[in-house]
């Protein structure tokens, strides 16, 4: 005998317990708004459970039923799952009871996240400092949240379903480890001509050391595309040249997101983590390098040097730059890899060697004042008091050129 009626009279849960009881065998069917789904029975225990056009296994899509407070449902006696499913056999009274704590729980989810179409970004600088054990399904999520995929998303990749992505969402957004960054809306068609035109604007402010007027264009290409990683590129650039360390870490992170391969973005963050002292995350910048398998530049050595020189790992420092110099085939490296190699040897207290590695550096680059001034006072501290005054001088004429130049 067929069974219908209307889930505003009576419950979903109801239902299954009238069929539990009956040890019926058939599919019930239910009816919401454009929602639909189908419980199938053999002997009074679900065999097979799916809901339309979604992936959900048996016990999730029972458990997505569960929501549904009205509409309609129809049970057709003797009528088998289909043909080329999985079957199960699962007693209904443990998803009962599951499913009354989920719908408690989920009363609480859908009120900090409304709807599948929110996006989530992370806060990197609080996981880092956390100390909370983190669930397994949390742990599972956070490489996926990156700022543009939304919740539909999540659960299609982490494959922990409705219920285990929102609970463990819910659980980083009460830590305040995630953030709302807005909703999933489609990128606004913007034609490559327009794009283009506020790119080239850009670079040539940039080159003409313009930079508010650089980063106005830039800007403006992240507001029409917001996936540009290289307008995100040269905001982050801009961000270091004006110390503001922190907006050039959100710059950076941005453009990881789209172009995970390019060593520059991660030098940079690394850069801007050091100049806040937080070397750690500088140094976790600089593993994704190696992690990645990305091409490993000179630059990357002498930056990994120069953390370890901050931790006072000389040994690590010493590595580092000898694997820079090797990285550079014969080219003269740049100046900061002087400066990090004379750096090390005065640590070790061997001022003759960062002597010579100085005045190999002023020969090579002789405008460079961070060089000059150093070498001045190395000269200083070895009793060469003329070579002092004389590098000093030539020191403050750079600056002033430098100075001159901006």
């Amino acid at each position: 005998m067929a069974l219908k009626g209307s889930l505003n009279e009576a419950s979903l849960p109801d239902v299954l317990q009238l069929l539990v009881m009956g040890s019926k065998t058939g599919c019930l069917s239910l009816a919401v708004n454009d929602a639909g789904g189908v419980i199938c029975f053999m002997n009074g225990r679900i065999c097979h459970a799916s809901v339309d056009q979604r992936d959900l296994g048996t016990e999730d899509s029972v458990y997505a039923m569960f929501k549904w407070t009205h509409g309609q449902f129809s049970f057709d006696p003797g009528v088998s799952p289909p043909a080329d499913v999985e079957l199960v056999s699962v007693d209904p009274q443990v998803l009962l009871l599951e499913g009354a704590r989920r719908v408690d729980e989920w009363s609480l989810i859908e009120k900090r996240i409304p709807s599948f179409d929110v996006v989530f970004a992370l806060d990197r600088q609080r996981l880092l400092w956390n100390s909370i054990v983190l669930t397994d399904e949390q742990q599972k999520l956070l490489p996926l949240i990156d700022g543009f995929r939304d919740v539909t998303a999540l659960m299609s990749e982490s494959r922990l379903g409705e219920f285990g992505t929102g609970k463990a969402l819910f659980g980083l957004l009460s830590g305040a480890f995630i953030v709302v960054v807005g909703g999933r809306e489609p990128e606004v068609i913007v034609s490559d001509g327009v794009i283009s035109e506020h790119r080239n604007l850009g670079l040539a402010f940039y080159k003409a050391r313009m930079y508010a007027d650089a980063g106005r264009e830039f800007r403006r290409i992240t507001q029409l595309r917001p996936s540009d990683s290289g307008a995100a590129f040269y905001l982050g650039l801009i961000a270091l040249r004006d110390g503001r360390w922190f907006d050039a870490i959100a710059a950076f992170q941005t453009a990881a997101v789209s172009t995970p391969r390019a060593s520059a973005v991660f030098v940079n963050l690394a850069y801007a983590y050091e100049r806040l002292g937080q070397y750690e995350k500088a140094r976790l910048a600089l593993d994704q390098v190696v992690v990645r398998g990305l091409r490993t530049d000179p630059v990357v050595h002498v930056s990994v040097a120069a953390l370890a020189l901050q931790r006072g790992n000389l040994e690590a420092a010493a590595v580092a730059l000898e694997l820079a110099r090797n990285a550079w085939s014969g080219r003269t490296p740049r100046a900061s890899w002087f400066h990090y190699a004379a750096l090390e040897s005065s640590m070790r207290g061997d001022l003759d060697r960062a002597m010579n590695v100085l005045a190999d550096g002023v020969a090579s680059h002789p405008t460079s004042t961070v060089l000059l001034s150093n070498l001045s006072v190395v000269y200083e501290a070895c009793g060469k008091f003329a070579e002092a005054r004389a590098t000093s001088v030539r020191a403050a004429s750079a600056s002033a050129v430098a100075t001159a130049r901006r």
